[in-house]
């Protein structure tokens, strides 16, 4: 008898960095960037990178200098469409410039 077996692995690399990466917003940013898309399931994995998420994709980045002036960073990536349990997605222009700005 012969056996098939199928794994679905719905993952595009977020669910790989680890739990301090992920709510690290460049680290999360670099993949996203790379991948262009997410699963559902791995986005909402755990507290940590469900927060991260909802960081980049609706409430922005706010940084603070040496001398605690605030700057306000816009939304740093926004959803462009996709089937669940895939999100595809696209750095908005603060997310690519804050990249950039980013040291490696």
């Amino acid at each position: 008898m012969n056996t098939t077996i199928h794994i679905d692995r719905f993952s595009a690399g977020i669910d790989d960095l680890t739990r301090k990466q992920q709510g690290d917003h460049i680290a999360v940013l670099r993949v996203l960037q790379r991948t262009g898309r997410f699963s559902n399931f791995e986005a909402t994995d755990n507290a940590v990178i469900a927060r991260t998420m909802t960081r980049l994709f609706n409430k922005g980045l706010v940084l603070k200098d040496a001398d605690g002036r605030k700057t306000i960073i816009g939304v740093l990536v926004k959803r462009t469409g996709g089937d669940f349990p895939w999100t595809t997605c696209e750095l908005t222009d603060a997310g690519k410039q804050l990249l950039e700005e980013s040291p490696v």
